[in-house]
């Protein structure tokens, strides 16, 4: 008997999308990797490390492998973000004065963060003033100025590190993570280091599928959180440690970290002093990570419960979590053999989404349901949810 495959999950990444299609579209037609292999032309160890994400496929053998699959072009769109440049195209940088530019700053970033909720895409715009504003820091500024400059020019970078993680861009997510923690540290402000560490640089490893540099970053994040003295703070650094905890297997670790994620955001005396962008973090948010977590520990009744709790509570304009939390949901309900609910999961993740721009990051959540629901050997009762969702993918590649 050959050996059990590995779930793959095509969240992670363009190239783990693409590969858990692939697998998909080869098991359904029958063929091992060796067939597909003499097929289209190369080695069944390669096209093995395709299927895992491992290798990146050359725009040829996509071409081939979407002829002889018979995709009509699906695999082929899979594929184009993983041949694309992922840098937004360049522009004029506007030129700031040393006495407004943090003030301008700021009104991007601010901008940006509430079009990031819609998942509207500022990234150029923010990238441009941001480097605009590292150079006014090169030239001179006073102490105290600096020290200010810096900590708003890391926020702008740790919104483009995360904007760039929400388009597939792991590598420019990594350097605007580390820019954004040297600024930070350079301006003395320990919970913006730990912001970029945790909720950050850590969730966007955890995502990606490196949960064990997750769980180290988690950990910093929560020493810098305390340091900090914010305790709400304190509370999202040890939610996404649980979570990482959670993709590892380790559920007393994972229960552990939730409940001290509970102790501290209870512990939280919130004054008004709290940054705006720790505002995505409350008893709704942990919720959410309270599901996904128990999601990944194959307690799918149990986080249907904590995820219905945070629908009630969660803020509308955070569109991005409503929209995952409910596809996540849906496979919950899918793994109970619930189709039903699942369908009706998908719908409700489907009108959020509405007509609206989404990211890559979103779209790999629909297709990870799509494929979920095509391993189901039967899901008549779902056919018009899943000709909506494929129209939806579809759109949106």
């Amino acid at each position: 008997m050959g050996q059990a495959l590995r779930e793959l999950d095509p969240q992670a990444s363009a190239a783990a999308a693409f590969g858990a299609e692939l697998r998909a579209r080869r098991l359904a037609g029958g063929r091992s990797l060796r067939e597909l292999g003499r097929l289209v032309l190369v080695s069944a160890e390669l096209l093995a490390k395709v299927e895992k994400a491992q290798r990146r496929p050359r725009p040829d053998l996509v071409q081939r492998l979407d002829t002889v699959l018979q995709t009509r072009g699906e695999l082929e769109r899979l594929a184009a973000p993983l041949f694309t440049a992922a840098d937004p195209p360049a522009s004029d940088r506007p030129k700031l004065a040393p006495d407004t530019a943090e003030l301008e700053l700021r009104r991007v970033i601010d901008e940006a963060r509430a079009a990031d909720h819609t998942m509207a895409d500022r990234l150029a715009e923010l990238m441009t003033f941001a480097e605009a504003a590292a150079a006014v820091d090169d030239s001179g500024l006073l102490t105290p100025m600096r020290k200010s400059l810096r900590r708003t020019l890391a926020e702008a970078q740790q919104l483009a590190g995360w904007m760039m993680f929400d388009r597939g861009d792991q590598p420019g997510a990594e350097r605007m993570f580390a820019g954004a923690r040297t600024a930070a540290e350079q301006a003395g402000a320990a919970d913006l280091v730990a912001y970029v560490l945790g909720p950050s640089a850590a969730y966007a490893n955890i995502w990606s599928g490196n949960p064990e540099l997750g769980a180290e970053r988690a950990y910093g994040s929560l020493a810098w959180a305390r340091r900090s003295g914010n305790r709400r703070l304190a509370a999202f650094a040890a939610a996404v440690a649980a979570r990482a905890h959670a993709r590892l297997g380790e559920g007393d670790l994972c229960r552990r970290m939730l409940g001290e994620s509970e102790w501290e955001l209870r512990g939280h005396r919130a004054d008004g002093s709290d940054p705006g962008w720790l505002s995505v973090f409350d008893e709704a948010t942990l919720a959410g990570y309270r599901g996904l977590c128990l999601l990944d520990l194959h307690e799918p009744r149990a986080a249907i419960a904590a995820l219905a709790q945070q629908e009630v509570a969660s803020e509308p304009l955070y569109v991005r979590n409503r929209i995952i939390w409910r596809l996540e949901c849906a496979q919950a309900h899918l793994r109970l053999g619930e189709l039903d609910s699942a369908g009706a999961e998908i719908e409700k993740a489907l009108d959020y989404a509405g007509p609206g721009t989404v990211t890559p990051r979103v779209v790999r959540v629909f297709h990870a349901a799509d494929l979920r629901l095509r391993s189901i050997p039967s899901v008549a009762e779902l056919a018009g949810t899943r000709e909506r969702l494929c129209g939806f993918i579809l759109a949106n590649e």
